[in-house]
């Protein structure tokens, strides 16, 4: 009996992506998804608002998304009005990008990080990226040790604060 050693292959666990890329260009989404994930982070892509919000229902949850103002069937402007109808998803992180962008508009959108102009340089996304990240990043850690203080600082303040009648 010739007993033959098979090979299992052991996946190695699928990191969440970080980010959402939403544009009906394919080649610009290929080239921006690659960029992204040469610096590390994982990304989802989709062609069209719709798709898009599909993805977050059932992705976990992208801490930004790269977002195309002008697309067929939902545009990135409908893609930001249904995202603001729901509270658990309102306040992801958006890099807004047309090549008609409406600076006004969009500065004032709620949840708009920054606006890119297009055609832009892959850096200048790369960039924008690594600032909301890190952005995101000090913001978690000023909650945390908010939340570590909590309790050392509750009785403190309860002894210092007057009592009331």
């Amino acid at each position: 009996m010739c007993l033959m050693a098979t090979r299992s292959t052991v996946a190695a666990p699928v990191r969440a992506p970080d980010i959402l890329i939403a544009d009906d260009e394919i080649l610009l989404r290929e080239t921006l998804q690659e960029a992204l994930e040469e610096v590390g982070r994982p990304v989802a892509v989709a062609r069209h608002g719709g798709e898009a919000l599909a993805m977050l229902d059932h992705l976990a949850r992208p801490a930004l998304i790269v977002l195309d103002l002008q697309m067929p069937i939902m545009d990135g402007v409908q893609f930001l009005e249904e995202l603001r109808k729901r509270p658990d998803q309102a306040d992801f992180g958006v890099v807004a990008m047309s090549a008609t962008v409406n600076g006004e508009w969009v500065e004032n959108a709620h949840g708009v990080f920054r606006t890119l102009a297009k055609p832009f340089e892959v850096e200048e996304l790369l960039r924008a990226a690594d600032e909301f990240f890190a952005r995101s990043s000090a913001s978690a850690s000023a909650t945390a040790a908010i939340e570590q203080a909590a309790p050392v600082l509750g009785p403190a303040a309860a002894a210092a604060s007057p009592e009331q009648d």
